[in-house]
């Protein structure tokens, strides 16, 4: 049997996942004037929900500085996320 695709009316599905926790990857940089973060978000069983695409430039890129943490706190905030203190 052969199986055929049919075109219906698009019609929206909405599936509600929560965000356990989130990891940043820089996507590309371009020294001295801004980075492109790709952050992935992970269930609560580490499972891929999504990857969000952030760019950081200006000020924020300046305010970078060689501090990890401020780009994580940056990336969570642009989300809306709260971090977890540990």
């Amino acid at each position: 049997m052969n199986s055929q695709t049919i075109n219906v009316v698009p019609q929206d599905q909405t599936t509600v996942k929560t965000i356990n926790s989130f990891s940043v990857v820089v996507a590309n940089l371009v020294l001295f004037k801004n980075v492109t973060l790709n952050v992935k978000l992970f269930d609560e069983n580490n499972k891929l929900i999504s990857i969000q695409t952030i760019e950081v430039g200006g000020d924020d890129y300046t305010n970078w500085g060689g501090d990890d943490t401020y780009i994580t706190n940056y990336a969570a905030q642009k989300l809306g996320l709260q971090i977890i203190s540990s």
